[in-house]
């Protein structure tokens, strides 16, 4: 593996007060020192899509970018990809990600799911690590980054689910990863929007604890398969 420094070299990018460098796959990403964890789940999901060489493809919610970066590198034949992310301090950071990746046909617009600035039916793929919790749930923390990427500050699942349900062409897929114990939610908030939900792999934490939930769905899908990943395997 290259030396984190020379990546920022060779793609002219640098870093600002507060971020830092962590291991993605055979490279790096930029992430806050503080602050909220990019998704340590982003490959599992990756794996789990169904992607086609020249799929397009649209990240709602895309945080400093990991989902597209780990996407990009198991499926690089993908169409173009857009990240969409609200808050600027983020969109700054995966728009540089992608950058250092050397991924010229992903890009980050920052835009609100409730303001979606793409046409409608334009994707293949809509996937999403949205926030979890209702605001106010459980410990919301002072930090307005990590608080808008663990409770729904800024949409709810329903938007989310609105979001991907515009955005996906008719043979269209969308994928969520979100957490098991809210799963009825997600099923409830597709259900509303005539998502299909065709596949659902649940993700066992280090504790042995099915923590997470991957959700394939989409409009002309039938029948249902269910299956269980144990953390570190395969299912």
């Amino acid at each position: 593996m290259r030396c984190f420094d020379d990546l920022l070299k060779e793609a002219q990018v640098e870093l600002k007060a507060g971020e830092q460098l962590v291991p993605l796959g055979q490279g790096a990403m930029i992430a806050n020192r503080k602050g909220f964890s990019p998704c340590p789940w982003a490959f599992d999901l990756a794996r789990f899509c169904p992607a086609r060489p020249g799929d397009r493809v649209l990240d709602l919610g895309t945080g400093n970018g990991v989902l597209l970066l780990a996407l990009k590198a198991i499926y690089p034949e993908l169409g173009p990809c857009i990240g969409l992310e609200l808050q600027a301090e983020s969109a700054s950071q995966a728009q540089r990600n992608f950058k250092m990746a050397a991924l010229k046909d992903v890009q980050t617009v920052c835009a609100d799911v409730r303001q979606m600035p793409v046409a409608p039916r334009a994707f293949d793929l809509v996937i999403s690590n949205p926030p979890f919790y209702e605001p106010g749930w459980g410990r919301q923390s002072r930090m307005p980054e990590k608080a808008a990427a663990t409770h729904a500050l800024h949409g709810t699942l329903r938007d989310f689910a609105a979001a991907a349900a515009r955005a996906l062409n008719p043979r269209g897929r969308t994928i969520f990863l979100f957490d098991s114990n809210r799963l009825a939610a997600v099923c409830t908030a597709f259900a509303e929007q005539n998502l299909q939900i065709k596949t659902l792999r649940f993700l066992t934490d280090d504790r042995g604890l099915d923590s997470r939930c991957l959700i394939l769905a989409g409009r002309d899908l039938g029948g249902l398969i269910v299956e269980r990943m144990a953390y570190g395997g395969v299912p």
